[in-house]
């Protein structure tokens, strides 16, 4: 289904199967090279699964996938509290002094702490022994979280999950758009800032399951990705430069502020896709010439929640709808990425 998808953007690449986030081509006979992807990670529970080529699915693993999914993993905890982290540093402090071992946090609140003294350099060890051979000993325990440190490594996953849950749907008319070019190079470079996170926000009326659908932001009206109490928004065809224009301040997005799009049962790998609000361009790749009669746009308008599908007409038939009184008419620009 991918591969034919392709080929109505690019007919030179029969059979063939491009990675939505590093463009790279790969014959669809090489399944080694191919490999399924969870949107939210497995072990946060996620459940919808998409394709990348097995170099990102490995390496998105290592990184943004890892934290992103302790961090869901722990919001979906009923305590939702850091000590429930699976990700642990294998030390502890003990007033400052780096100390190997491992601590557990006990039913009631209490904590037990173990020291591997065979980790540990003999100085390190001396002086443990000299903290605890006061009556009683005066210490302060100290526990570092991993999770914190790795901040910006879950802001990309939030990135790189909603990237690919539009990919999931749409296919290569969303992949092939040009303007996403900053957000794929987000994703494959995690540890660099590309971009800043501002396309984050925290949303406290909402705790959906993961989901996509246009979110009407400022005087836009844009791509986005929920999942628990946070919104990603993502650049629509006619702004390329979008996050250029956006606030830092974080802003409340309303529920009235949100349409979502009822996902399929499986993955919309069909004809290209327009997606249009009113006349703003959301969501629109060009196909090759042989493919254009096939797009099919679906307009969402402000007094509607669901989207209407639009089919191609011959130019005869389009002159004549024009002139209907009940008809209306957009003129689309595309503009360059």
């Amino acid at each position: 289904m991918l591969s034919e998808n392709l080929e109505m953007f690019h007919p030179e690449h029969k059979n063939s199967f491009m990675c939505p986030t590093c463009l790279s081509i790969i014959p669809a006979a090489n399944l080694g090279h191919i490999s399924e992807a969870h949107i939210v990670p497995k072990s946060a529970g996620g459940k919808l699964k998409t394709f990348l080529c097995k170099k990102c699915n490995s390496m998105f693993g290592a990184k943004q996938d890892k934290w992103f999914g302790e961090i869901i993993r722990i919001a979906n905890d009923k305590k939702k509290t850091l000590f429930t982290t699976a990700i642990r540093d294998g030390y502890f402090l003990i007033d400052d002094i780096k100390v190997n071992g491992h601590w557990e946090r006990k039913q009631g609140g209490s904590f037990s702490f173990v020291i591997h003294t065979d980790r540990n350099s003999p100085g390190v060890n001396r002086m443990i022994n000299e903290k605890f051979g006061k009556n009683p000993p005066e210490i302060k325990l100290s526990i570092p979280f991993p999770i914190l440190r790795n901040q910006r490594l879950i802001e990309v996953g939030y990135l790189t999950a909603a990237y690919l849950m539009w990919f999931g749907l749409l296919g290569y008319s969303w992949a092939l758009q040009s303007h996403l070019n900053h957000i794929r190079q987000q994703i494959l470079n995690p540890d660099d800032e590309i971009i800043d996170s501002r396309y984050l926000f925290s949303v406290e009326s909402v705790n959906w399951e993961p989901w996509i659908g246009l979110v009407s932001l400022y005087s836009d009206t844009v791509p986005a990705f929920g999942l628990k109490k946070h919104i990603v928004v993502l650049p629509p065809r006619d702004r390329p430069n979008y996050y250029s224009s956006l606030k830092k301040a974080k802003t409340n997005i309303k529920l009235s502020d949100i349409k979502t799009l009822k996902l399929p049962n499986k993955p919309f790998y069909g004809p290209p896709v327009c997606i249009l609000y009113e006349n703003q361009l959301v969501v629109f790749t060009e196909p090759s010439k042989s493919a254009i009669e096939h797009v099919h746009t679906i307009l969402f308008t402000p007094d509607s929640r669901q989207g209407k599908i639009m089919r191609p007409v011959d130019k005869p038939t389009f002159d004549e709808l024009k002139k209907l009184e009940n008809t209306r008419y957009f003129d689309i620009k595309v503009p360059r990425a």
